[in-house]
């Protein structure tokens, strides 16, 4: 027979892992093996309400939420969280008030990375100066292997932040010659290498606006020598879809998946699916037509308890 300290010890670990201290959640959501609500406030001879006070997991909850919050937004900013967070999640501030914690600090105990700083653009403009300067070239490639790491970000996270193509970013920065807008400038051969490397950043065939972004050139060379988008991938032998192209994986692939790894672990966090799942994350939301993980296993499990 366990002991209430054990009972205890379980549910709060078990209460944590559902992410909720609703009664009606766990006994929907607890994993096979733990017995109901009901069970345990009869072996502990108090109210629901009363074990929640007593093992008090206030703040591993919303340490729990926090993480999974920002791993939705794919950001660690406190400014891109409290921009983006669901309705009703707590705001920074509150959060840094109820775990007296800085955020940053809060960010690191979670186990992701804290965010960089940027300096706004002009400054950022004028210190990116004195950094080409030093490392004596405006290549792409150059500032991405030897830039100053601590100080300065990856190129897509620049051109993102600044809101600038990497040749806007440089001439603002005094490159005395900018590539310009002529395809004899430049062979079929470098733009393809090109396109495949900024491919290579974005994980897959960048799109026209990552192009634009990235790119050393402009798009207007790369229009001159292939015509659109779909040539410029044929040429990179990058599978091009077609309108007869029909969905490899489907929304009942994503259920299977994720029913087997209810099965052997349990209604897992999102960043759990993430780690665990042989489908990526990005299809199964898109099947799904949600972000929320708690909104998928409802309905995955729905249609299991159907069956």
């Amino acid at each position: 027979m366990e002991t209430n300290k054990e009972i205890l010890s379980e549910l709060k670990t078990e209460l944590i892992r559902i992410g909720s201290t609703k009664k009606a959640d766990y006994d929907l959501w607890k994993s096979q093996g733990h017995v109901s609500s009901s069970t345990i406030c009869r072996r502990l001879g108090v109210r629901w309400g009363e074990i929640i006070e007593k093992i008090d997991i206030k703040n591993e909850l919303t340490l729990k939420a926090l993480k999974l919050q920002l791993e939705q937004i794919g950001s660690t900013s406190r400014e891109d969280y409290d921009l983006l967070k669901n309705p009703g999640q707590l705001s920074s501030s509150a959060i840094c008030r109820r775990l007296d914690m800085s955020w940053r600090d809060i960010v690191a105990h979670i186990g992701l990375k804290p965010a960089r700083v940027l300096l706004p653009k002009e400054e950022l403009l004028k210190v990116l100066e004195v950094e080409f300067e030093r490392l004596g070239s405006f290549k792409k490639e150059v500032y991405r292997e030897k830039r100053n790491k601590k100080q300065f970000p990856a190129p897509r996270v620049l051109t993102n932040h600044l809101e600038m193509s990497w040749a806007e970013i440089i001439k603002a920065c005094g490159a005395s010659k900018i590539r310009e807008h002529v395809a004899d400038d430049v062979s079929d051969q470098e733009l393809i290498d090109e396109y495949k490397k900024i491919s290579a950043e974005f994980g897959q065939p960048a799109t026209i606006e990552e192009l634009k972004k990235s790119t050393a050139y402009t798009y207007e060379i790369y229009r001159q020598h292939f015509g659109t988008i779909g040539q410029l991938r044929k040429a990179c032998e990058f599978k091009v879809k077609t309108k007869r192209a029909t969905p490899v994986i489907t929304k009942d692939d994503c259920k299977r998946e994720l029913l087997g790894i209810y099965r052997k672990y349990g209604r897992v966090s999102y960043s759990q699916v993430k780690e665990k799942s042989a489908i990526s994350m990005s299809t199964i939301i898109r099947k799904f037509h949600t972000t929320k993980i708690n909104e998928i296993w409802e309905e995955v499990l729905k249609d299991k308890n159907k069956e």
